[in-house]
């Protein structure tokens, strides 16, 4: 039997007695996974095999104030800092042997200010929460990002007829979201409306391929020039 733990409890109490020297966002995650493997003489289950997976995670989070009461004892007020936290768990199973596939655990977490912009958009907001959204670095790269944010401020300016005609026909390079959206909503009434119209085309650009055939595709459906 193959077992690997980290407690969660004292994954909290190292969280607690930290939080309690400075103001900051203490969080962390543990996962206890446990494989057992039983050979059994009835040749109808030779071999029985059973794992669980077992998680804590813990967050200690600074107030926004401190206020002391009546008796002169400082205590939090105020909200707590914004965060997210996603989890998911994939097998791949290896045709060449009964036992020895791949498990993958995968992990997002998002805090203050990246939080907060999340806050503004559920659909992002879930994708983290998810445990989804996977890109490589170069996706992150500051040119890629300022020539995406440059795609996302001209969005936010079309007007309400060219929104909704965009929407119905975004430039996505990455058709299998344009399936997605064309099943979830066939005959485009949703997107219809323009300030939802705006949200599904920004939502597209934020998930999009960060090729050059991709930006080249937006950018030339929300006539602007060739970046610098």
């Amino acid at each position: 039997m193959m077992h690997l733990r980290w407690a969660g409890p004292l994954l909290l109490l190292i969280a607690m007695a930290l939080t309690g020297c400075q103001d900051t966002l203490v969080y962390g995650e543990s996962t206890a996974f446990n494989l057992a493997i039983h050979v059994n003489d009835n040749p109808q289950t030779p071999i029985e095999v059973n794992a669980g997976l077992k998680r804590y995670i813990g967050e200690m989070a600074p107030p926004v104030a401190h206020k002391t009461d009546k008796n002169g004892k400082t205590k939090a007020s105020g909200e707590a800092v914004s965060s997210f936290s996603g989890f998911a768990l994939n097998y791949e199973e290896d045709p060449t042997f009964a036992i020895g596939g791949t498990l993958h655990i995968r992990t997002q977490f998002a805090s203050g200010a990246a939080a907060k912009e999340l806050s503004e958009s559920p659909k992002q907001a879930a994708k983290v929460m998810k445990a989804t959204f996977v890109r490589s670095p170069d996706f992150l790269s500051p040119e890629k990002q300022a020539r995406n944010e440059r795609i996302l401020e001209a969005i936010d300016e079309l007007s309400d007829d060219r929104a909704i005609e965009l929407a119905c026909q975004p430039p996505t390079h990455d058709r299998t979201m344009v399936d997605e959206a064309n099943r979830l909503d066939p005959e485009c009434a949703l997107r219809k409306d323009p300030d939802y119209a705006r949200e599904f085309l920004i939502d597209q650009a934020l998930d999009d391929d960060r090729t050059e055939e991709a930006f080249k595709g937006w950018e030339e459906a929300l006539a602007l020039p060739p970046p610098q």
